[in-house]
């Protein structure tokens, strides 16, 4: 097989920086999603796998309409590769859109954020790799911030539930961007977005399939699903989340993130949590509240101090920039 074509890593960083800009429209689309299927008849956990069910299969239908080659061209190793990453991911998306039927899109944007920072613990925990102490101050004051997103102060200080399934979700995503950077520069990586998608559609629909026959039966689900998919509203919130965050996005991410260091692609990524709370603010989802603003100030504070000064590092040592995460 001959070597990928070189991609620029200025032209890489741009499109990644799209990518997130996607992702947090995704946010108020899901909870959009979520707020519709609240007569769902198997609850909120069905309702969420639901939405995963009927997105991914239908974002790998477009892909395959869109780029007929990738369903071809793709190795077996290039699907392995893809499949354990999808898995991996659909663990923590799962707890994510569950995650969204109880807490705003700002919150579960600012939350998932910290897949970043998870990434330097996952690093020296699973790779050996050192990790320095700007980084655990940074981890710290991240997960700190989640408390003062997610508390319950008037309820005895528990973290929300939906707080909680969303920041079980970041460590998930945290290990989907080590295996990505990892795996993802031995392969083509455009070619592991197809077994990507496939089983991430594939778990969840056997989920839906499986909660459903355990719970309102079958037919009672999807009744309660053809009539939601009549709505206009949720059938256009459908298309988008299939067109941008997850077709065009998901290619991208499989097909760039390994063109440039696991370090920068976590430091672009810190855009998404912005991207999702200035889209829910405009949604109607969230308000501008003090508690958000410091709460996600915080978590993107802690962030940065994780991301930037190896950033910075690997900006004055090229040599040393092109490696997998920390």
């Amino acid at each position: 097989m001959s070597a990928p074509e070189p991609t620029s890593a200025r032209r890489a960083t741009a499109i990644l920086v799209v990518v997130t800009l996607f992702w947090g429209l995704s946010f108020p689309l899901m909870k959009s999603w979520q707020d519709a299927a609240k007569d769902c008849p198997g609850g909120k956990e069905l309702a969420s796998t639901t939405l995963i069910a009927v997105r991914m299969p239908l974002s790998l239908l477009v892909l395959a309409l869109a780029r007929p080659r990738l369903l071809r061209g793709p190795t077996r190793r290039e699907h392995l590769i893809g499949a354990v990453i999808g898995f991996v991911f659909w663990i923590g998306f799962s707890l994510q859109v569950w995650g969204l039927a109880d807490t705003t899109p700002a919150r579960s944007g600012f939350i998932t954020s910290l897949g970043c920072a998870w990434v330097p613990l996952l690093a020296f925990v699973f790779l050996r790799m050192p990790v320095a102490g700007v980084t655990l101050l940074g981890l710290g004051l991240g997960v700190a911030s989640t408390a003062v997103l997610g508390l319950d102060w008037e309820g005895g200080w528990n973290l929300g539930r939906g707080e909680l399934r969303t920041l079980l979700g970041s460590v998930m995503f945290a290990v989907q961007i080590l295996l990505l950077d990892r795996l993802g520069k031995r392969v083509r990586s455009e070619h592991l977005t197809v077994a990507f998608l496939g089983v991430t559609g594939l778990l969840a629909t056997a989920l839906a399939l499986a909660l459903a026959a355990a719970g309102p039966g079958l037919g009672a689900w999807l009744t309660w699903l053809a009539d939601l998919l009549q709505r206009p509203a949720v059938t256009r919130d459908v298309l988008l989340l299939v067109l941008l965050p997850t077709v065009l996005a998901f290619h991208w991410m499989n097909t760039y993130q390994p063109h440039v260091s696991a370090g920068r692609a976590a430091l672009i990524y810190l855009l998404e949590p912005l991207f999702a709370a200035i889209f829910s603010v405009l949604w109607g989802h969230d308000a501008l509240t003090g508690r958000l603003f410091l709460g996600g100030g915080s978590i993107l504070a802690g962030n940065l101090l994780i991301e930037v000064p190896y950033w910075v590092w690997r900006r004055s040592d090229p040599g040393r920039g092109g490696g997998g995460a920390r």
